[in-house]
């Protein structure tokens, strides 16, 4: 694989030179151990997959007993103060909520984290303790959990699809490097010592073949003489 095109260079374009077999030495090597890092790479983002794969599932299996909990609760202020009280509640509590977002990194990719402010609470617990019952309270806190857990099941779901890319993307570049670029340079570093082999085979018959001419010449010369 020559400049990233993925075709075979021709044999024959490949210089039959010492430098060259050098070159290729040098570049089997260099490759050889960047697959080693991108297998080491590789086996780190699976591990961090799998471990988000989990988290993802116990946050599910908790979300619908979250959602029920809340919803009772829902309907229990509603009967203490109505769905008036409730949406004036709803309203002041929509207006202090906010998100802070964050990343950290796994093996170079950035993997977004919910800013651990941003889930302390979608109001002031001193302040809704005065204007809001217990009730209301109640309904918050259930409903700032519920929250809670959506928000952590978008941040895991969505490291799930970066780190799934990634893997995807790794395994292309060690597949390439170890199917491809490594057994087209063995190849050509093999062509290149059979050429020397060829060459000295080819010096060793014409020297031997001038060691004899000149034995014969000089053999003629003694007769001669």
């Amino acid at each position: 694989m020559e400049g990233g095109t993925g075709k075979k260079m021709p044999i024959s374009n490949v210089k039959p030179t010492r430098m060259e077999l050098l070159r290729l030495k040098k570049r089997i090597v260099l490759a050889r151990r960047g697959l080693e890092l991108l297998k080491l790479k590789r086996a780190a983002l699976v591990m961090e997959f799998f471990k988000l794969i989990q988290r993802s599932r116990n946050l599910r299996s908790n979300l619908e007993e979250i959602s029920k909990r809340a919803y009772e609760t829902v309907k229990i202020a509603e009967i203490y103060h109505g769905l008036t009280g409730l949406e004036n509640a709803s309203v002041m509590i929509r207006k202090m909520q906010g998100i802070s977002i964050k990343t950290r990194n796994v093996m170079g990719i950035r993997i977004p984290e919910l800013g651990k402010k941003s889930l302390e609470g979608l109001i002031d617990p001193k302040y809704r303790m005065i204007i809001f019952s217990a009730k209301i309270d109640q309904v918050i806190k259930d409903f700032e959990k519920y929250h809670e857990t959506i928000l952590e099941i978008a941040e895991v779901e969505n490291s799930v699809r970066r780190l799934l890319a990634e893997i995807e993307k790794t395994n292309r570049r060690s597949n390439a490097i170890e199917n491809v670029l490594i057994p087209e340079l063995e190849r050509q570093a093999t062509y290149l010592k059979m050429k020397f082999d060829e060459m000295e085979r080819d010096t060793f018959v014409t020297l031997k073949k001038i060691k004899k001419n000149l034995e014969r010449r000089e053999n003629v010369e003694n007769v001669a003489y």
